[in-house]
């Protein structure tokens, strides 16, 4: 009787359950990414509406891997929103937004308090997502078309977390990240988006996109971070290349941490792989290589502190700099 009553009461609470959630999907409006601009006096948004592709990796004839976005305008960021609701019947979703695109002009502090702030306070938009900068117009962007006839956006700006070696110069920048260390007046390090024409189609050149340049914003001041190659050695990159002397060689594990004391060290440890070459490269030469890839990038991107040693400063009460910086470098053994 007892397991009767049992079986009889998980049956009522799943249908309760069902009742509680019961909608119809196919009048939500998913908005998978969003990118803002400005325009004269006016904000432009776009809103990234997922493919079948993004949702469950298939692919229609009609759509032939080209993505569809709708677009808005308003005055302030609140009113991209309300504007995309009024435009449609649909109720709109942003629960599902894994990125947020920022146009590079819009980086000044009065935009980005009035960005964390609506994000912060509207409740709509998951905090889990991610920031993009880019200089591109928006329209290009958006509007991609891929002959593989795969989407690009789901791999770069849907999956973020599912394509790390995407990103060579910096990985994504999680929106609570951001927040924080704008609140705290640390140096942020924002990935790029850049188009370039990579692809062809009919012998006619196609643009597509690519996450392998960054910008610094450090109290108001941009600086980019174009390809340069001594970026992964101050990135979160566990893996990448570099060549030396005409060699290639495999870092791996590669990290690097912080002492503060009465001199800054600034410790880097990792392993390496060499690729089959003629040349003889001994380990002293890879440690000085890489000292020296950390000492130009210290001397290129100083004023950006990009080691937030100001920051580190007033929270250890410490007084060092970049020009006593101590940089100890450890081979890991394979």
């Amino acid at each position: 009787m007892k397991k009767a009553l049992c079986i009889f009461l998980v049956f009522v609470n799943m249908l309760l359950l069902v009742g509680c959630n019961s909608y119809d999907i196919s009048k939500i409006l998913f908005i998978a990414s969003i990118g803002i601009e400005k325009k004269e006096d006016e904000y432009q948004g776009y809103f990234y509406l997922p493919l079948s592709s993004d949702i469950g990796k298939t692919e229609t004839t009609e759509n032939k891997g080209k993505g569809e976005f709708a677009k808005t305008s308003g005055k302030s960021i609140p009113d991209l929103f309300y504007n995309l609701q009024n435009s449609t019947s649909f109720v709109m979703n942003l629960k599902h937004v894994s990125s947020i695109v920022l146009n590079k002009e819009l980086l000044n502090e009065e935009f980005i308090l009035e960005f964390i702030d609506y994000i912060k306070y509207s409740l709509e938009i998951d905090f889990n997502c991610y920031i993009f900068i880019t200089t591109e117009k928006m329209d290009d962007l958006f509007d991609f078309q891929n002959p593989n006839q795969e989407s690009v956006l789901n791999s770069l700006l849907v999956s973020t977390s599912d394509v790390d070696d995407s990103f060579l110069v910096v990985p994504p920048l999680h929106f609570l990240k951001f927040a924080r260390e704008f609140y705290k007046d640390r140096s942020i390090l924002f990935p790029m988006l850049v188009l370039e024409e990579i692809w062809t189609i009919d012998s006619k050149p196609v643009k597509n996109f690519h996450a392998q340049s960054a910008i610094y914003y450090y109290k108001g001041v941009l600086k980019e971070v174009v390809k340069n190659p001594s970026s992964p050695y101050f990135s979160s990159a566990k893996e990448f290349i570099d060549e030396i002397e005409k060699t290639s060689i495999l870092f791996q594990d590669y990290k690097h941490g912080l002492d503060f004391k009465e001199v800054l060290h600034l410790n880097v440890e990792f392993s390496y792989k060499i690729y089959k070459t003629e040349t003889q490269l001994q380990e002293e030469e890879i440690k000085a290589f890489v000292h020296n890839r950390i000492k130009t990038y210290i001397l290129e991107y100083q004023e950006m502190d990009p080691l937030n040693i100001e920051y580190y400063n007033s929270v250890y009460g410490t007084a060092c700099s970049y020009d006593s910086i101590d940089i100890q470098i450890k081979v890991l053994k394979n």
